[in-house]
């Protein structure tokens, strides 16, 4: 009759084995095999199916997980319904000793090194046995057994079958060591466990083996030996051969290396976590690399390479080193895209503003590209860095230092990339904003600031600015006092007439010119839009100030405008009364406007030899102010022939300094011979001194 296992073997090799029933509402995967160990023999092939609500990811013995030759994993197969069912099958053609391990069927979820769960993961142990090989590690040399804090002490004598007598022992001292169940504990799928290190002996871990089958040829004893030696627990300067994001285009391939350091008595392991896991696909991955070139520290390495990238690799990618109980973790986290492409846009509509004076300008775009492209930055199709020094260049972003209104004009993000022949440009206006300018007070010219009487005048304010500027028209008459004769605005503020607007007709102060127009118009000047305000005024009879008022957005710039009406030409006049006759009053005005002139004075100017004397007549305090001017006038009473002479008037512009003069030659003629009266010509001698001498 035949054995239970033997039946199981039988199943195995024909794949005659069926599913135990799948409860719907357990998530626990499923095996094909009852129980937690199967014992199989060596040479034969084996075969596990797992079954889960989820895809289904295997863990097997190092040894045969890079074995393609013999190993056959299949891909899951997933069916839909209320709830999805994967399965997937491990197929070993010919096993070996060396598989002799723990299979896992684990559900994708649970995978991540970071977290399981007992409740996702099924478990059996498979002891393949061969004759006169009771160890799965077999050989005649002494391993080492590395001892960790915190972790327990195997001897890993673990064997091929759970039936095989195994004895510990001292090989120097020849001392048995036999399992108390306490402080040393056998474990076939271990080895033996000790509560303490020993590290004054060689161990040696005996199995009794027979010869034959049948036992008749007698029995051996199969060795294998170890020496116990501390390591430390340290794990430094883990790191990825790569940076934290790393975006790919699908079909290349992903390198990762992952690098850790420990001291010269620790040893490390390395796991990697990758999204494939979740798809129950194992990646293929180097053994943990010990390099001891360094007499500091060992440095342990393992490589992670996927050829050709799909979608499905796009996540996390985690090496996890543990050194006993210690364990630390790096990631990086990769991204995949299906095509190049290059995307990009503005803030604003790709519209830019910035103030002329600006010390930081910073013109960008949100660029999102695959590959990175060669970048471009140009000004009205110019490449802007060649153009300007103050221009930089850095990445997708131009910035411009000390803003000037020429930095105004249309710029071009151009994306360039050579491998996929893809371009993309980008447009963007940069507005300069400049504050108002008034063209007449920044171009020097003579401007007269006196108006006839009655007259009509225009005045204009051009003015340029971005955005255009809001021109407006103040008027400030001067203060209504016949006697002053200053136009001061800032003395007596209580008295001072405020600001008010130009409005047509005549201003809202009832002291104002009658307005005809208040215009505007454009015109290119200079390659500048510039904008004239033009002032019509009908009928001209307030002195005071206009001033234009030219506003936008980032500023505002005034001009003042002296408007002082005269009732006399030009402003500065002399007038004689009548050509005098010797014995007759002579009598000259001197007539200025009141608000521009001051310091009005007469002098008579003679010439004796070769000196030239002036004489002063009459000054300012003398002088009359009415509504629009102030006369001076000198009399010389009974002029005599001594009185001829230049005679000059003067007054001070209060604006410029200048001193302005007008002369009148004056002849006396002789008396004439009607009804007058004689004088002697010692009497006329005498009236001629006493006049000089009242002139000096």
């Amino acid at each position: 009759m035949l054995s239970c296992v033997t039946v199981a073997m039988l199943c195995l090799l024909f794949g005659c084995l069926m599913l135990t029933g799948h409860s719907s509402g357990s998530k626990t995967p499923k095996l094909n095999i009852k129980g937690k160990e199967l014992v199989i023999q060596s040479g034969q092939p084996f075969r596990i199916t797992c079954r889960a609500e989820e895809y289904i990811v295997w863990k097997i013995p190092a040894m045969l997980e890079n074995d393609k030759k013999r190993l056959r994993i299949t891909s899951n197969e997933c069916a839909g319904g209320p709830k999805t069912i994967c399965r997937t099958h491990l197929t070993v053609s010919r096993s070996h000793v060396n598989d002799t391990g723990l299979y896992t069927c684990e559900m994708s979820s649970s995978v991540s090194v970071q977290s399981k769960s007992n409740k996702r993961v099924t478990s059996i142990y498979i002891f393949i046995t061969e004759k006169n090989h009771p160890f799965v590690e077999q050989n005649n040399a002494t391993r080492a057994t590395p001892v960790i804090d915190g972790e327990d002490i195997v001897v890993p004598c673990r064997t091929t079958s759970p039936n095989v007598t195994v004895t510990l022992r001292k090989t120097i001292s020849n001392k048995k060591l036999s399992p108390d169940g306490k402080n040393i504990i056998w474990d076939s799928k271990r080895g033996f466990i000790l509560k303490q290190p020993i590290y004054d002996d060689i161990l040696s871990c005996d199995a009794t083996v027979p010869q034959s089958d049948d036992g008749s040829a007698g029995e051996s004893v199969i060795s294998t030996h170890y020496v116990m030696y501390r390591i430390s627990i340290s794990l430094r300067n883990l790191n990825l051969n790569v940076s934290s994001n790393i975006v790919l285009l699908s079909g290349s391939f992903i390198y990762m290396k992952c690098e850790v350091s420990t001291d010269m008595n620790a040893r490390a392991s390395l796991d990697w976590d990758y999204p494939r896991l979740k798809y129950g696909q194992l990646l293929p991955k180097t053994k943990p690399i010990m390099d001891r070139s360094n007499p500091n520290f060992i440095l342990f390495s393992s490589i992670l390479y996927i050829p050709n990238v799909r979608k499905i690799d796009q996540g996390k990618y985690v090496c996890t080193a543990s050194n006993g109980p210690l364990k630390k973790m790096v990631q990086t986290t990769v991204q995949i895209h299906v095509k190049p492409f290059i995307k990009a846009k503005t803030r604003k509509q790709g519209v830019f503003e910035a103030d002329a004076g600006q010390k930081l300008l910073n013109i960008s775009a949100k660029v999102n590209a695959f590959p990175l492209p060669e970048i471009r930055w140009l000004k009205d199709g110019l490449l802007a860095a060649d153009k300007f020094a103050r221009y930089t260049a850095d990445g997708y972003s131009l910035i411009i230092k000390d803003v000037e209104e020429g930095d105004a004009g249309t710029y071009t993000l151009s994306l360039h990339t050579k491998k996929t022949n893809l371009t993309k440009n980008v447009n963007m206006r940069l507005i300069v904003k400049v504050r108002p300018q008034i063209f007449e007070k920044l171009v020097p010219f003579h401007e007269s600031n006196l108006y006839s009487l009655g007259s009509k005048q225009s005045l204009t304010c051009t003015v340029y600015g971005v955005p255009p500027p809001k021109i407006t028209w103040m008027w400030q008459p001067c203060p209504q006092n016949h006697s002053k004769s200053q136009c001061d605005y800032h003395i007596d503020g209580s008295k001072m007439s405020p600001p008010v607007p130009v409005i047509l007709g005549r201003n809202t102060s009832n002291i104002g010119n009658r307005i005809q127009s208040i215009t505007q118009r454009s015109q290119m000047i200079e390659g500048k839009n510039k904008t004239a305000g033009i002032l019509v005024i009908n009928d001209s009879r307030y002195s005071g100030r206009y001033t234009c008022v030219a506003t936008n957005e980032i500023g505002t710039e005034s001009r003042d405008i002296p408007y002082y009406i005269t009732d006399i030409p030009n402003g500065f006049h002399v007038t004689l009364n009548k050509e005098p006759f010797e014995g007759e009053d002579l009598m000259l005005s001197c007539s200025v406007n009141k608000y521009l002139y001051t310091g009005i004075g007469w002098t008579l100017i003679r010439t004796a030899g070769n000196r030239t004397m002036h004489h002063s007549i009459s000054k300012q305090r003398d002088a009359i102010t009415a509504e629009y001017s102030t006369t001076l006038t000198a009399i010389i009473k009974n002029a005599t022939l001594a009185d001829s002479g230049t005679y000059s008037c003067k007054a001070k512009n209060r604006y410029t300094g200048e001193i302005v003069r007008e002369r009148k030659e004056i002849i006396i003629k002789e008396e004439k011979n009607s009804k007058k009266t004689q004088f002697t010509r010692t009497f006329r001698l005498k009236r001629r001194k006493r006049s000089l001498e009242a002139g000096m």
